[in-house]
């Protein structure tokens, strides 16, 4: 099990995005703690509070790692690029004023056939992510049990292409708020992430949970 963990702390020490830069310090242990207990990370931000990119608060992307999600993510993908340009199409075609009603027809029904490509796409990401969200939802509701803090701070699961796991108020509660509430929150939902990573770090190592999510 030690050594188990400490195979990912040194792979995911290595890990950097495409600017080269590694993951954020203060979401490191999330990261692999999560991926200890079976749930594989994609991306995270451990929060952020700068002139240049404004309040970034924390957040880790789960999501599975099989070669077949990472088609359709793909697939997801390249479909909403094809329909933001067929839509760009019909638009044109709109415009002109000579335009034939047939040609009109022949790309709105090419709009509406990748929109319908796209969202079933879109559904089948959903439904592949159901047994990771599902596990999720079971260590925050034992996390959770008889812990009373605030409902923004609540770490909750936001679906798409990933399932990302947040703080409630990280969404957009706090982006106009004033500086000095923004770095209250931060730390406040660091603080969150942090424990919820110390309650699944327990669990690891205690035996209660192993990297297949056995209990």
């Amino acid at each position: 099990m030690l050594e188990q963990w400490e195979a990912l702390v040194t792979h995911f020490s290595g890990v950097t995005d495409r600017l080269g830069k590694g993951i954020d310090e203060e979401i490191f242990e999330t990261v692999v703690t999560l991926n200890a207990v079976g749930l594989p990370t994609i991306m995270s931000c451990g929060g952020h509070l700068d002139e240049r990119r404004g309040l970034l608060l924390p957040w880790v992307d789960i999501g599975p790692q099989d070669s077949e999600f990472k088609a359709l993510v793909q697939e997801e993908q390249e479909l909403v690029l094809k329909v933001s340009l067929a839509h760009q199409h019909l638009s044109a075609l709109r415009e002109q004023e000579h335009c034939e009603e047939s040609l009109l027809a022949e790309v709105q029904s090419q709009v509406y056939e990748l929109a319908r490509r796209m969202r079933e796409a879109q559904r089948q990401l959903l439904i592949w992510q159901i047994p990771l969200r599902t596990r999720l939802v079971r260590y925050l509701n034992q996390f959770y049990e008889g812990r009373m803090v605030p409902f923004d701070r609540h770490l909750i699961l936001a679906p798409g292409l990933y399932t990302r796991l947040q703080s409630q108020g990280a969404i957009d509660l706090y982006l106009e708020a004033p500086r000095e509430l923004q770095r209250q929150k931060l730390e406040e939902y660091r603080q969150e992430m942090h424990e919820f990573t110390a309650f699944l770090k327990q669990l690891y190592f205690s035996g209660q949970i192993d990297q297949h999510g056995q209990t």
